[in-house]
């Protein structure tokens, strides 16, 4: 079949539309040849994002921007995403930019795989980065505050040397016998004098010192051979703290006195209540009156015998005569 001269340039012509089509499809992703599904993101601020931006997601491309819309308080914009693209109700779509031809596109979080499926027409959440001129107005402002914080240590600075100026010309005097009386304290303690300067030039505090730590050692050591004894059970004092015998028999030496205590305060009861001989000799005055009257019959037979003594000699006398 021959095509006419028309026929063949309007095929020509039509096969030109499609590879245009088609090489704008592959680089740019426009989606006119592959069915997919639309989201929406909003925005304070696109900063200059155009409709046929790409959008990645993930870092790889996914699709395009069909729409961008303005509204009263933010920015609305169609993205166009490839059938088989996942996302997630938290994901986050934000502005970026190319680095070398500074164009902008869509970057996109996919959000969590526990959470659920953004389904098409459905709005995610954008975030607008920080533009070149927002920064720059951010740098100058830091700038501002730079150089008032350095007018501010200046005219500090300024003011500080001025105080400290006036200081030393009010005290200058105070200062310089200050110097002089430091000056004197280092020349004394230097040559010795004084007790902080005997200390410094004298070493014999130092040797004493010295001495009574190694005293001190030496103690201990007697400490800890004393104390290793008592532990391991030698001597009477080791015994002591080791043996439970003899604190079984201080115990029953300590009962033995208890009961002795009771005995005898019971006996100081009878006695103090008259009870028996010795509690009547102590309660009972009869035995006294008694012992008293005997003690003065035994004295008036005494001067009785002493009386009759020389009449009974001589009588033995006379009797041995004859």
């Amino acid at each position: 079949m021959a095509f006419s001269r028309e026929q063949r340039v309007g095929l020509f012509f039509l096969g030109g539309i499609l590879l245009f089509v088609g090489f704008i499809e592959t680089t740019v992703g426009s989606g006119l040849l592959a069915r997919g599904y639309r989201v929406w993101a909003e925005f304070g601020d696109v900063q200059g994002l155009s409709v046929g931006a790409q959008v990645r997601v993930a870092g790889v491309k996914a699709g395009s921007v069909r729409e961008v819309r303005l509204e009263a308080d933010k920015v609305r914009v169609a993205l166009q995403l490839r059938r088989g693209v996942e996302l997630h109700d938290d994901a986050v779509a934000r502005l970026d930019f190319q680095a070398l031809s500074a164009a902008r596109f869509v970057a996109i979080d996919r959000g969590s795989p526990s959470r659920p499926r953004v389904a098409p027409e459905a709005t995610i959440r954008g975030e607008s980065a920080a533009g070149i001129s927002q920064m720059v107005d951010e740098l100058d402002q830091v700038g501002r505050s730079l150089r008032g914080l350095a007018d501010s240590l200046n005219e500090n600075q300024d003011r500080l040397l001025k105080t400290v100026s006036e200081m030393l010309d009010e005290n200058r005097q105070g200062f310089q016998q200050t110097v002089k009386n430091l000056s004197g304290i280092t020349d004394k303690l230097n040559s010795g004098q004084g007790t902080l300067g005997k200390l410094l030039a004298d070493s014999t505090l130092y040797d004493e010192a010295t001495a009574t730590l190694s005293a001190l050692r030496e103690s201990f050591g007697d400490i800890r051979k004393v104390t290793g004894r008592l532990a391991g059970g030698e001597g009477t004092l080791g015994k002591l703290l080791i043996d439970d015998g003899m604190y079984a028999e201080l115990r029953e030496t300590v009962a033995g006195l208890n009961v002795t205590a009771q005995n005898f305060a019971e006996l100081s009861d009878r006695v103090k209540r008259g009870e028996g001989t010795l509690g009547r000799l102590v309660a009972d005055d009869a035995l006294y009156d008694q012992a008293e009257g005997a003690l003065r019959g035994v004295s008036r037979a005494a001067q009785g015998i002493e009386d009759q003594a020389p009449i009974s000699v001589l009588g033995t006398l006379i009797g041995t005569l004859f």
